[in-house]
């Protein structure tokens, strides 16, 4: 119907709203990179270790540090976790200078003068690619035109069997439609129809038993800090993210170097305002209480540096996941990043809120799968009062105690979020308010979108300070919302402009909890004045 007031009529209208709803973010969404065992290049996002398993491998001798990190994450509590695959580029700036390379077999016809039929790659590059085993049989189905083909590891043990496979493009079994299908085909292998000069059925390849891929390559020789870093205009290393605005947390498991962890700080600066992410750092292996000062203030220079940036001391020992690998141990060190991004995951899902509690102390800061910790020192407190000063937190344990992590601050603390809560919780309310005001972008900056936009985000903020995001509980302390004409002045409307100042009066976690003691005999005193009435 018409909606002109032309006749008479009654016309219903429906209102824009006068409050913009507000999106629930993930606050604990952690990026890794990293030596993987295998795996895609590109960043791929897990949410269970047994899903890490599947993509990138497990442990091996250069692939510990990420698959440890991964495993820490999710015993502790994470759910969301970004992996990305690291290997060496002859030049960052190109994704296909990687020299990774991936293992690969040419399987003959079965045709008088044998040709090249068939080719199996292995799903990734790596190395690992090479303890793969090929073997061809006859079809289950009986059929003379069909083959068997078994996907097995170096010591004969089947991982998968593809039946029935044709070399004929239209055939409904058609070996690439079957095992190079993205839900349904293999976990572990590609294959290649090279197209046999050879009259079908002979076109098929001919039977065999383990058949080895070869010429597979990790590609880690002269691996180094740049490979890591990566670069934007290639598209490598850290820059494999960029793409995914979500990310809250970020590292690059047991790469200490002052380049990786000042490269890392580079790369967030970068992104300011698109990736509101804290980077979890790790400590150099094998170091001391003094070692950790003078790397975090001296070698790597990151003391007061930056508040997206925290570190903690020292790695933990987990159980020895592979005892061939590892040797006969009980244990072994890994650093500690994936571990406490875990705690802070699990901190952020325990109540309403959570974000904007410390993920630290003998509740909340448990870290779950630590057997041990590297530098038993940790545990003096004279040590402890050597590293938090200089903003390392340490891990420790006592007697009673679980190991847990002992301190929440960043690595800046005399910027305006000096601790992890604080710096974490800001970030979640700059991209929840980010994402809630994109209504506005296009519409006239008059007084009722200002309007509009004021209560949106003072809705938000309350809600926010009634689970303990703020210093108080009165809206009038806690927080404000400018979007008045002195900020949209004329010139700034015409130039295309809203501007909105928002201030947060946000919560300080307690470091330190002075007791005071002192002798008071008054009590007693007057009991005995009293007694002495009495009698």
């Amino acid at each position: 119907m018409s909606k002109a007031l032309l006749s008479s009529k009654i016309v219903v209208n429906e209102e824009e709203p006068r409050l913009r709803s507000v999106p629930a973010l993930r606050t604990a969404v952690w990026a890794v990179s990293g030596v993987t065992e295998r795996g895609p290049h590109e960043t791929t996002l897990i949410q269970s270790y047994e899903e890490y398993v599947r993509y990138f491998g497990g442990y091996t001798t250069d692939a510990k540090d990420v698959p440890a990190a991964v495993q820490g994450y999710f015993e502790n509590g994470g759910e969301f976790c970004y992996v990305t695959r690291i290997v060496h580029y002859s030049d960052v700036t190109s994704k296909t200078s990687m020299t990774s390379v991936a293992a690969t077999v040419d399987l003959e016809d079965r045709d008088g003068t044998p040709e090249d039929t068939l080719r199996v790659t292995a799903k990734s590059d790596g190395t690992w690619g090479n303890s793969l085993r090929i073997d061809i049989t006859a079809a289950t189905s009986g059929s003379s035109s069909e083959f068997n083909l078994i996907v097995k590891n170096s010591v004969g043990v089947t991982l998968e069997t593809w039946a029935n496979l044709s070399m004929v493009d239209a055939n409904e079994r058609y070996v690439e439609t079957i095992i190079n299908n993205a839900v349904t085909g293999s976990r572990y292998i590609v294959v290649t129809d090279l197209d046999s000069g050879s009259t079908a059925p002979a076109d098929m390849p001919a039977l065999q038993t383990s058949t080895a891929l070869t010429t597979g390559n990790d590609g880690l020789t002269s691996l180094a800090d740049t490979d890591f870093l990566g670069s934007e205009a290639g598209g490598t290393g850290l820059w494999r993210t960029a793409e995914i605005p979500d990310i809250t947390l970020v590292s690059v498991p047991g790469r200490t170097s002052s380049t990786v962890a000042n490269g890392i700080l580079t790369h967030l600066l970068a992104r300011d305002g698109e990736m509101f992410a804290m980077a979890v750092l790790d400590p150099p292996a094998n170091t001391t209480a003094s070692g950790m000062v003078t790397y975090v203030k001296s070698t790597a220079a990151l003391y007061n540096l930056d508040e997206r940036l925290c570190i903690f001391w020292p790695r933990l020992k987990v159980t020895n996941p592979n005892k061939t690998v590892y040797g006969v141990g009980d244990t072994i060190t890994v650093p500690p990043c994936g571990h406490v991004a875990g705690v802070m995951a699990r901190t952020d899902n325990q109540r309403p809120g959570g974000v904007y509690q410390p993920p630290a102390g003998v509740e909340r800061g448990i870290i779950r799968g630590a057997r041990g910790l590297e530098m038993t020192e940790v545990t003096s407190e004279r040590k402890r009062d050597l590293v938090y000063p200089a903003n390392i937190n340490p891990i420790t344990t006592g007697p009673g105690y679980p190991i847990h992590i002992d301190g929440h601050r960043t690595l800046k603390t005399n910027g305006n979020f000096p601790s992890i809560s604080e710096r974490r919780g800001v970030f979640f309310i700059e991209a929840s308010i980010k994402e809630a005001v994109q209504f506005a972008r296009h519409s006239n900056n008059d007084a009722a979108l200002r309007a509009t936009v004021e209560r949106t985000i003072e809705q938000f903020l309350l809600q926010q300070m009634q689970v303990g995001a703020f210093r108080t509980q009165n809206p009038e302390t806690a927080f404000f919302v400018d979007v008045g004409e002195g900020l949209n002045d004329l010139a700034t409307q015409r130039a295309g402009i809203l501007k909105v100042r928002v201030g947060l009066a946000t919560q300080s976690p307690i470091d330190y909890v002075i007791l005071s003691f002192s002798q008071d005999l008054s009590a007693a005193n007057n009991a005995e004045a009293q007694a002495a009435q009495v009698g």
